[in-house]
C-alpha cells in the first residue's frame, strides 16, 4: 500500500483553506501528501496561465474540489486514521492523483 501519512492534530479547515486560497494544492503540502501538492498547483498553474486567465472557472472550481478533498482528508486525520500519499476524498480526483 505504500507509505502512510498519520497526523491526529490535524485542522481540516486549515487544510481546506490552504489548498482554496493557494493554488488548489497548499493544504496537501502541510498535510504530507507533497507528490499530489506539485501536481495540483501545476495543473492549476497550469490552466490559468496557457488560457491567460479566460478559463478562470475551471481554475476555481478545481480549487473547491480540491479544498473539499482536503478537508475530507483532514477529517480522516484528524480521527487518528492513516491515509496514503496519493489518497483521495473525492472519488472524482482519483482520474488525476493516482495512488
Amino acid at each position: 500500500m505504500g507509505e502512510m501519512i498519520t497526523k491526529p492534530d490535524a485542522n481540516p479547515l486549515i487544510f481546506a483553506l490552504a489548498n482554496f486560497f493557494f493554488c488548489g494544492g497548499l493544504g496537501y503540502f502541510l498535510m504530507g501528501q507533497k507528490k499530489k501538492a506539485m501536481i495540483s498547483i501545476g495543473l492549476w498553474l497550469g490552466v490559468f496561465i496557457i488560457s491567460c486567465g479566460m478559463l478562470g472557472i475551471v481554475s476555481a472550481l478545481f480549487s473547491l474540489a480540491t479544498t473539499y478533498d482536503a478537508y475530507l482528508l483532514g477529517q480522516k486525520l484528524q480521527a487518528g486514521e492513516s491515509i496514503g500519499l496519493n489518497e483521495n476524498g473525492l472519488e472524482a480526483l482519483n482520474a488525476i492523483f493516482k495512488d
